[in-house]
């Protein structure tokens, strides 16, 4: 498959710029502020880690940028920015028709993806005539490529098999095959990896990195394993409770973290190399119809003072990162702890 590029993509190679973006899930308790006023940008080949443990937000952000958040939960504000285009006002058409042509996604469970009654082969070609003029043969042609290019073994023979008998592996394979038939400039991967083993999964994040590299195609990846987002993404975001807490480049987060939340994500991450004991964070994610004031982060976090009781603003900090921190913003960087303990490990008031 030759590399595409989006003819009406941003001569900066911006594919897709999200802007302020809210989506909520009302319930008896109150308003759930999922995605809490995100902003970022995606350019053509590059990787975006988003990290988070659950109920940070990511998988909800992941949904709403193919319009696929479920009832009741909704968009209420921002903007989604497809090659410049906001797709909050797509009609249902045009969301249709965007959706596997200009940007696609991997779901968590390649299983439920697939109708277990047809042919994966059958259900390749028509999610290629569905978007595409074309010949049943030459959608049969571009299906057999697209199993190929993913590395299917005698992808001919393959396509006439069910769902059932293909290994989780293999089937996450098919999926990247037919996210890839109608060549969108974003793929939007949501724990590609969760359900397989470590050898495949290495497998799996190798060909997306492949894809971004060999095909332009800004990918986002979704997952709560920073050790993932090390070895294929470019740049990471970090989220907790709704909001952007920390960005920056792969090698900025991993050399100077400058959220606290950040650093416990980092801390809890076992070091095979050396052995360390596991630091755990303290405390757990706040209830999100009842979010403390401030900084969200605030009653697990060791660094809180009085000021943190405030909202902290997303600050750009000397190394290139953004950071949502009072103490990261004021120091420039997050500086040791005075009594040295793990960062943390404490609590801090309230």
């Amino acid at each position: 498959m030759e590399v595409i590029t989006a003819p009406d993509a941003n001569p900066d190679g911006r594919v897709l710029a999200v802007r302020d973006l809210v989506t909520v899930y009302p319930t008896r308790l109150g308003v759930v502020p999922a995605v809490d006023h995100v902003n970022f940008e995606l350019r053509a080949g590059e990787v975006l880690g988003i990290v988070g443990d659950s109920g940070s937000g990511k998988t909800t952000l992941a949904r709403s940028l193919l319009g696929l958040v479920a009832a009741p939960g909704r968009i209420v504000s921002g903007e989604i920015l497809l090659h410049g285009r906001n797709m909050l006002n797509f009609t249902h058409e045009e969301m249709r028709r965007a959706r596997g042509t200009e940007i696609a996604m991997i779901f968590q469970n390649p299983i439920r993806s697939f109708h277990p009654g047809f042919t994966i082969g059958r259900q390749l070609t028509e999610a290629v005539t569905r978007h595409q003029r074309v010949s049943r043969r030459d959608a049969r042609d571009k299906a057999i490529e697209a199993l190929t290019w993913v590395g299917m073994p005698e992808p001919a023979v393959r396509m006439k098999d069910h769902p059932h008998q293909f290994s989780g592996g293999m089937l996450q394979r098919v999926m990247i095959a037919m996210s890839l038939l109608n060549e969108p400039a974003v793929l939007v991967a949501d724990e590609p990896t969760t359900a397989l083993d470590v050898t495949i999964q290495a497998q799996i994040l190798e060909l997306i990195q492949r894809l971004a590299a060999d095909r332009g195609l800004g990918v986002i990846l979704v997952t709560h394993n920073l050790g993932m987002v090390a070895s294929i993404c470019d740049r990471v975001m970090v989220m907790y409770a709704g909001q952007v807490v920390e960005e920056a480049s792969v090698d900025g987060v991993f050399a100077h973290p400058a959220h606290p939340y950040t650093v416990g994500l980092l801390d809890s991450q076992p070091d095979r190399a050396t052995g360390a004991r596991l630091e755990a964070m303290a405390g757990g994610s706040p209830k999100m119809t009842a979010l403390p004031p401030g900084c969200r982060f605030q009653p697990r976090c060791a660094y809180a003072e009085a000021q943190c009781s405030q909202p902290p603003e997303l600050w750009a900090l000397p190394h290139g990162q953004t950071a949502r921190c009072w103490v990261s913003n004021r120091h420039g960087k997050l500086p040791p702890l005075p009594d040295g303990g793990a960062t943390i490990a404490g609590s801090g008031p309230g």
